[in-house]
């Protein structure tokens, strides 16, 4: 606790902003300017996104939302509480990330989600509105066989995990690639080959 209330004592000086942890029934309460926890300003940069009209600058707030993430939420705490906790905030930023990659889309920039997204994915290669995004974002940039091997290879990995298909939203997406519904944002440029499949380990170049 001695250790804390140090710490706390520098982010006071660093801030100019009063923080007081408080006793309580049941533990302690740490009060604090919102604008102080980084999960606090990436819901409120979010939110603000969802209230502009303009989507250069809903990308703009969103891309700054998804900034302050730094590694893994709450990664030296141990429990259930804490990994729960950690569950629905990483919930969160897969959320904004597709909020983020619809909107990047429509500005026709689909190489900007490519190149975030093949991270993504490999790291979290159950994430279906992660997969869908970047399916989509490779049928947009001309390069559709690309994105039916990523299915394939999703679709495979699900069901070899949980035995059943992906969703219907991510199967959709798939079925309307299969018929080219969806246009090019414009001419894809010159690439290597980068699809490698996740069995064997994602990598996406724009």
């Amino acid at each position: 606790m001695t250790r804390l209330r140090r710490i706390l004592e520098v982010v006071e000086q660093r801030s100019g902003e009063k923080i007081e942890l408080r006793r309580q029934s049941g533990g302690y309460l740490l009060d604090v300017d919102p604008e102080l926890v980084d999960l606090h300003r990436f819901e409120n940069l979010m939110e603000r996104s969802r209230l502009v009209s303009d989507d250069t600058e809903r990308a703009r707030l969103q891309k700054q939302a998804l900034s302050l993430w730094r590694g893994t939420p709450l990664a030296d705490l141990r429990g259930g509480w804490f990994s729960r906790v950690r569950e629905w905030i990483e919930r969160r930023r897969l959320e904004a990330l597709s909020e983020w990659a619809r909107t990047e889309l429509r500005l026709g920039r689909p190489l900007t989600v490519i190149e975030e997204f093949g991270k993504v994915v490999t790291e979290q290669p159950f994430a279906e509105s992660i997969i869908e995004q970047l399916l989509l974002a490779l049928s947009h940039a001309g390069r559709p066989m690309e994105a039916l091997e990523l299915y394939a290879s999703a679709r495979r990995r699900i069901v070899d995990a949980i035995g059943a298909e992906p969703g219907p939203s991510l199967r959709r997406t798939h079925e309307a690639i299969l018929r080219e519904e969806i246009e090019i944002a414009r001419p894809a440029r010159t690439h290597q080959r980068v699809l490698t499949g996740l069995d064997e380990g994602l990598s996406v170049s724009p």
